[in-house]
């Protein structure tokens, strides 16, 4: 092909082309065209005859130098994009791929540059991710407060619902014992007069996070069944293990001592009515709500501040 006709697509390019001289020190650039001069707003004769990471300025920390670097030292193409800085200090990003040209003997001699401003292109994609993790953010934000108690944080009675049939259909498939114990909060509606809502709120908040950190296994939880009433699921529990952890969590919320002029201990207690089945076969799982409630009933009938299993 006519040199002329080369010469003159490589000038007319609208893509940096540069050629560096891969025998002398450092790789200097011997060659640019005009469409890299503007792209850089460095002049040929500025440019020319030094290595052209002066493009990266101060910010060296880019990994796809690395992979520059290493191309050049193995003779070896490569596509990286990079930023890259102006001569009046903006940054643009560079798409660089370098291929290896050698001699009869295989020697490399030189490296041509093709350099594209892809900054619109870097910044699309940029502004796409970031929405995609604010869509995907979002998406977990309102998976979280579908499952979530607004108040207090923790799993809310649509939650429970879910759960209490997963697992119960678990703990038939395996012949394993589930624990429901229902959970109220002593004389509340005489704490929000006394103290006003919002000190009920803070109270509930308390109560809440003392039941959630109350488990040793995965698959515990608490939830808030609604108001100042409270639902703990467990698995694998005997009846004695299940009035120990029922009688431990009473003891944590008295130890909030929170304040209670009503209460006959003088702070704020709860009742806890549990119960405790191995569904060898599938029984209603309604059937332990049932009793968990109604030893609810009873332990706040015997006194409250205390646990109880029918």
């Amino acid at each position: 092909m006519n040199l002329e006709i080369l010469k003159q697509a490589v000038m007319d390019s609208r893509d940096g082309i540069t050629i560096s001289d891969n025998s002398m020190h450092d790789n200097p650039l011997i060659f640019v065209n005009p469409a890299f001069e503007r792209m850089t707003g460095y002049s040929s004769e500025e440019i020319t005859n030094i290595n052209c990471r002066y493009l990266q300025n101060n910010d060296r920390e880019q990994p796809e130098l690395d992979i520059i670097h290493s191309a050049i030292e193995k003779g070896e193409y490569c596509l990286v994009t990079l930023r890259n800085y102006r001569k009046d200090g903006t940054m643009f990003w560079n798409e660089l791929s370098i291929s290896p040209i050698h001699d009869k003997n295989g020697i490399v001699t030189n490296f041509i540059g093709i350099q594209k401003d892809v900054t619109p292109r870097v910044i699309i994609q940029q502004q796409l991710r970031e929405k995609n993790q604010s869509l995907e953010e979002m998406k977990i934000h309102f998976e979280q407060l579908s499952i979530k108690d607004g108040l207090t944080g923790i799993y809310n009675r649509r939650f429970f619902d879910t759960q209490l049939e997963i697992q119960w259909k678990i703990a038939c498939r395996n012949g394993e014992s589930l624990t429901l114990a229902m959970i109220d909060v002593d004389h509340f509606k005489a704490f929000n007069d006394i103290y006003g809502h919002q000190a009920g709120d803070e109270a509930l908040r308390r109560v809440a996070d003392s039941l959630n950190r109350s488990f040793q296994r995965g698959s515990d939880f608490a939830a808030r069944y609604g108001g100042e009433e409270f639902v703990v699921l467990s698995n694998g529990m005997t009846q004695d293990q299940a009035a120990l952890y029922t009688n431990t969590l009473c003891q944590r919320v008295r130890s909030l001592r929170i304040p209670h002029s009503a209460s006959s201990t003088g702070y704020l207690t709860i009742s806890i009515g549990f119960a405790v089945h191995t569904f060898a076969t599938p029984n209603p799982f309604g059937m332990l709500l049932a009793q968990a409630d109604k030893a609810l009933y009873k332990a706040k009938g015997l006194g409250r501040n205390q646990s109880l299993s029918l």
